[in-house]
């Protein structure tokens, strides 16, 4: 039979739509059942444990990779309930009390984690890998011999034997996802406690980690580990090109985990994308309120609010700013922890010195609010003596300005003394700078510029560490002002976009530059 064109169209168009909408239908219900049954990502680690102590583990795993560590030991904490001889759990506690990318490890976790991996080793396991992994923590929560001089050095050498164990187990296990990510983290882990003044930094750690992780995503494109330590990685202003399609998928793995919203914006940071930085920090601030540290508010959500009070004054959304300001300072109980500090005093000295208010960044009140205890965190600290320093300086308060210097160099031997160093010479910069614009002030103009070159050179001779989304103020911009003030408009306009190829698209140099052309 001969059928018109017309029928013959109900032959091909019906099933074909039909068959659309199956597949639009599956893919629906995948996602559902995506975000239902995997809310932090799909780990592929199997254990020798009852099935009940495996569903903890698993979650409390996946809470590991995000670094929401608060969250992952109870879990694992759980596991261990569910199954007295589940040996893989106490290895997860003792995962728990290391925060490899953040800060040495505090004796009480130090404890914890030697002790945890006792309660393992006790117990036993049959399982080689699972044996193996409890070596890999073995090695970090091993003594270094001969005793570290200070603590950061301390956890330089834990990181080296973490490092080295994990790239053993990397060549057992080659297609072992777990041992990949933490080998990845490991070894991103180690590059950060390479910075140092004036020596160019490579990228050879994070190129291999990174390169490693975008391999195993091909086929665990859940992961929470290779997603976070992907990011890592690339957090560079060279290197941040390469993150930014993994970044903006983070939150699909992860829609409710405050760490796992916060980290992208350390790629939005690195290409100046503001709106993304605020919008998902905001995320995340609301979910850190979600998960508190032992009854106090979380370090991720001054953490987070850093981050928005930078992208807000950088998109001049002056109101945001106001209300990100006001929510800085209704903080009341929050977790003792460097990250918690840096969040608190950053944001309020941008808020100043960003807008170049510098009658209210002298008087800003140090210290406060007394949430934490700041005699523990000299590098924030010093943030309140920066802004105020600037701000008394500018304003002719030379007085106010050399106490605020004295404050900064105090905070610089303190950290310098505790074996500190990066943030030791990212602090030096700060008081160099304030002591640089004493001089100016006083007309001492050629030892101004050169001590304010110096101390540019200085902060920008160490990248910024990833708890930061950037200086509080960049002395590079400092020096642009100073040289734009002297009428040297080359030499200005040069400052400033040295300064926009470290921290592109802020605002500040942006419009100081396109201020000095229209003047020429």
């Amino acid at each position: 039979m001969i059928y018109p064109k017309s029928e013959l169209h109900k032959f091909y168009i019906l099933p074909c739509l039909l068959f659309l909408a199956l597949i639009f239908y599956n893919c629906d219900s995948h996602q559902n059942s995506h975000q239902s049954d995997h809310e932090h990502g799909v780990v592929e680690l199997q254990i020798s444990c009852n099935e009940e102590a495996q569903a903890e583990f698993a979650t409390g795993l996946g809470h590991l990779h995000h670094m929401m560590y608060d969250q992952a030991r109870p879990r694992f904490e759980a596991a261990a309930e569910a199954d007295a001889n589940c040996a893989m759990a106490h290895w997860g506690i003792a995962m728990t009390s290391f925060q490899p990318l953040w800060a040495p490890t505090s004796d009480s976790d130090m404890e914890l984690g030697k002790a945890s991996l006792e309660t393992a080793r006790a117990i036993g396991t049959d399982d080689q890998l699972e044996s193996d992994l409890i070596s890999t923590v073995e090695a970090f929560f091993t003594d270094p011999d001969p005793p570290a001089a200070d603590r950061p050095s301390d956890h330089q050498a834990r990181l080296y034997s973490w490092l080295n164990s994990l790239t053993e187990l990397r060549e057992t296990y080659p297609g072992e996802v777990e041992v990949a990510a933490f080998y990845a983290l490991a070894e991103i882990s180690y590059a950060m406690t390479h910075f140092s003044p004036h020596q160019e930094r490579e990228f050879d750690r994070e190129l291999r980690a990174g390169a490693l992780m975008e391999e195993f995503l091909e086929e665990y494109p859940e992961h929470p580990g290779l997603f976070h330590y992907l990011i890592h990685a690339y957090d560079s202003s060279e290197l941040a090109h390469m993150a930014e399609e993994v970044a903006r998928e983070y939150d699909q793995l992860a829609p409710d985990t405050p760490h796992a919203l916060h980290m992208p914006s350390h790629i939005f940071v690195r290409l100046g994308s503001w709106e993304d930085t605020a919008d998902w920090n905001e995320r995340s601030a609301e979910a850190a309120l979600q998960n508190p540290h032992n009854g106090m508010i979380s370090m991720h959500y001054p953490h987070a609010l850093d981050y928005m009070m930078y992208a807000y004054l950088q998109l001049e959304e002056h109101e945001k700013a106001d209300e990100t300001l006001q929510r800085v300072r209704d903080i009341d109980d929050a977790q003792p922890h460097f990250a918690t500090a840096y969040g608190i005093a950053a944001p309020q000295a941008r808020y100043y010195m960003e807008q170049q208010l510098w009658d209210e960044a002298a008087g800003l009140e140090p210290n406060y609010p007394q949430a934490i205890d700041w005699d523990l965190y000299p590098g924030a600290t010093a943030l309140f003596y920066y802004a105020r320093g600037i701000g008394a300086a500018r304003t002719g308060d030379l007085d106010q300005a050399e106490q605020e210097h004295q404050r900064i160099e105090e905070a610089v031997a303190t950290m310098r003394d505790d074996g500190n160093v990066y943030w030791a010479y990212m602090t030096e910069a700060l008081a160099k700078a304030v002591e640089g614009w004493i001089l100016y002030e006083s007309g001492e103009t050629e030892e101004a510029l050169a001590l304010l070159s110096d101390a540019a050179d200085l902060e920008e001779s160490m990248d910024k560490h990833p708890i930061t989304p950037g200086e509080v103020y960049p002395v590079r911009e400092l020096y642009g002002e100073m040289l734009y003030k002297e009428g040297r408009i080359d030499d200005a306009i040069a400052a400033y976009e040295k300064s926009l190829e470290r921290t592109p698209n802020r605002r500040n140099a942006l419009d100081a530059i396109e201020e000095v052309i229209a003047l020429q």
